[in-house]
Parts: structure tokens; C-alpha cells; sequence
């Protein structure tokens, strides 16, 4: 009975954020809240900039070039930005961004944006962990009017993301990711949690004082061997400021290894989940090359089995870096499975969302 209880009470708090759902960022919730019961979304980074063999045609994607659709989710990346660049640091330009960025939206898909800002005392690349950086961006630290600058930066960028109604087009933002390891200069060896949790605070308040309600804020460390909820949680900067939990997941070793972690994540997300009435996804995810033929079947899918996260992203296909490449593509082994995946709908793509409607009628 009590279970019932606890059960109905989840049902209506469910219901009543829906009918609640005013700002985009709450109407974008509602909408993955519904998608997630249907099924697990595919998304794919930079998936409409470049493929493996092309870059900049307008329209065209390595998923659609194997299976005739588009993913859900499209994947892009603000690093450089804050800079005043014109270009990412992976050499998409911020404009062509923004367009691609409003075309998905008008077919009906779902934008997560990453970013991997330049060390702010160093002026090296977010892979420099030297230099204190955090505690220097913090308040009263020596470089908080530059990172004040930074965040206005990516909140005029942010803010220029919008429809030719004019409405804004709501975002899924995942700052500050993969804090649990050791290469970002927000990381384990450049900070202690309670420092990371002040500039995870930071953003987002700077973000909310700026008017913005079309951010969906994501958290999301990376995947680690036998992982915990408390090494999970480790750097969480609280209900307040996390709408969607994530993981990086990628095959480094077996496939087994990588089945392991990834119900060992799903599992530690998932209760969370339910309990705070949050979202969670794998943020990012692959395998390099993707070298196994059945790789979708027989590894990324038992990986989620018994779960329904929001949805899959898997990392780029670089045109200009063979390391860099994640998804699937025509060129790959692992294309007759990933067709088959289509085909047996064991993913949502953009034509099973869109009818769900960000095209106008």
C-alpha cells in the first residue's frame, strides 16, 4: 500500500511540472519526461557540420547518409566562444552553428551543447590543468572579470539561439563535464568538489540573472570503474542546479567491461532519478572507430538493458582526425548494424520525435 502511495504521489508530481510547464526550458522537460517513456533517443556531436569524408553541406549527416533519417539529439560544442573566436575549436563556425542549430530545432529535434573553454590563467586549451584556474575564476579570485566576460559571452550566444518567431529555442547545457577525472583544468587535480560546486553554482546563477529560461541544466561526470552513487555525487551541486544527469561512457577495453559500467551507471542515475524527479542520458559516448561490426547491438544496447535514459550521444566523426571518430558512417564496419538498429527501432531518431512538434504548423 505504501508503495502505491509513493507511486500515485510520482504520478502527480509528474503530471502537475507538465501542466506547469511554461518557460522553454520546462516545456523541453516535459517533452523528454513524455520521449523517455517511448523510448531512448540517438543523438550524434557536430552531426550536421562534418562527417567522416565532408564538411559543411547543409543538410547532411553521416547517421542520415546510413539510414535515411537524422538523429534526435544534435551534439555542439561552444569551446572558443568565450574568446570572442568565430570559430569553435573544432573549426565550426558560430554561425553556421546557430543555422543548424535553428533547422533541427524546426524538424523537431533536441540541441545539447558542450563546452571546453581555455584555461582562463594559462590562455591554454581546457586540456591545461595547470595555472589554479578554478579558484581563480571564482569570486575574488584573479580571474573572475574574465570569467564574468566568458559567461556573458556564452549567454549572448545563448540568447541568439531562437526561431524566426523569435521564440527561444531551448537548450540542453552540460558545463563544466567529466570533473571526476583529471584532464580538464576544472578537474580532480585542479580543484577540490566544494570548489567545482561553487563554479557549477556560479554559471548557472549567472545564467538565471540574465533572464535565460530556455536552459536545461545538465551534470555529468565520467564513467569510472566500479562506480558509486557517493563518487557519483561526489561534485553535485545540488537539486537547484541539475535538471538532467549524465554520464561519459566509452569502450576503452572489452565489451564486457564497457557492459558493466554502463548498467552500473544506468542503475546509480536511474534511483536518483526517480526519487528527485530528474532526467539522465549517456551525455556522450563510443567506441573509437567503432571496430566491432555489431558494436550497437551487442555492446551499447545490453549496455542500457533494463533502462530508458533520455537518450545516447555519441561523440563526433572528425573529416580532419581519424582518432576523433565515434559514430556511425558509411564508410564503417559497423554500418549493416547500425541500419539494423534503425530498422528495428530499437533507438528513437528525429522522425519519431517530430511530430511532437518545434515545426511550425
Amino acid at each position: 500500500m505504501k508503495r502505491l502511495v509513493m507511486v500515485l504521489a510520482s504520478i502527480s508530481l509528474c503530471f502537475g511540472i507538465i501542466a506547469n510547464a511554461h518557460t522553454p526550458a520546462q516545456k523541453l522537460i516535459k517533452k523528454l519526461t513524455i520521449w523517455q517513456q517511448k523510448g531512448v533517443m540517438m543523438g550524434h556531436q557536430d552531426a550536421l557540420f562534418y562527417g567522416t569524408t565532408w564538411k559543411w553541406e547543409f543538410g547532411r549527416s553521416d547517421v542520415k547518409d546510413v539510414c535515411g533519417d537524422y538523429p534526435a539529439v544534435l551534439g555542439c560544442e561552444l569551446g572558443g566562444l568565450e574568446l570572442g573566436h568565430d570559430k569553435n575549436i573544432d573549426g565550426v563556425p558560430f554561425d553556421k552553428m546557430r543555422e543548424q542549430i535553428q533547422a533541427h530545432y524546426q524538424r523537431g529535434g533536441i540541441i545539447t551543447i558542450s563546452w571546453h573553454p581555455h584555461n582562463p590563467v594559462t590562455a591554454g586549451t581546457a586540456w591545461e590543468i595547470e595555472g589554479d584556474a578554478v579558484a581563480a575564476s571564482l569570486p575574488g579570485g584573479k580571474e573572475h572579470a574574465k570569467m564574468k566576460l566568458w559567461l556573458q559571452r556564452t549567454v549572448n550566444f545563448m540568447k541568439s539561439l531562437k526561431t524566426t518567431n523569435g521564440e527561444a529555442i531551448p537548450i540542453i547545457f552540460r558545463p563544466w563535464h567529466e570533473m571526476n577525472g583529471d584532464w580538464f583544468w576544472w578537474g580532480t587535480k585542479s580543484c577540490t568538489p566544494q570548489q567545482y560546486i561553487q563554479l557549477f553554482k556560479m554559471t548557472v546563477d549567472y545564467f538565471r540573472q540574465a533572464k535565460l529560461t530556455h536552459i536545461v541544466w545538465s551534470y555529468s561526470p565520467n564513467a569510472s570503474s566500479d562506480d558509486t552513487p557517493a563518487r557519483f555525487f561526489t561534485f553535485y551541486p545540488g537539486d537547484k542546479y541539475v535538471d538532467l544527469l549524465g554520464v561519459d561512457l566509452y569502450q576503452h577495453t572489452t565489451k564486457e567491461e564497457f557492459i558493466k559500467q554502463g548498467q552500473q551507471e544506468m542503475g546509480i542515475m536511474h534511483d536518483y532519478a526517480e526519487k528527485h524527479n530528474k532526467l539522465y542520458a549517456i551525455t556522450e559516448g563510443g567506441y573509437r572507430n567503432t571496430p566491432d561490426p555489431q558494436w550497437y547491438s551487442y555492446t551499447l544496447l545490453p549496455a542500457l538493458q533494463g533502462y530508458r535514459p533520455c537518450y545516447v550521444l555519441l561523440w563526433r566523426n572528425a573529416w580532419d582526425n581519424k582518432e576523433e571518430n565515434f559514430g556511425p558512417a558509411p564508410n564503417k564496419v559497423c554500418v549493416e548494424d547500425f541500419k539494423r538498429l534503425y530498422r528495428d527501432k530499437k533507438l528513437l531518431f528525429l522522425k519519431d520525435i517530430s511530430n511532437t512538434t518545434n515545426r511550425k504548423k
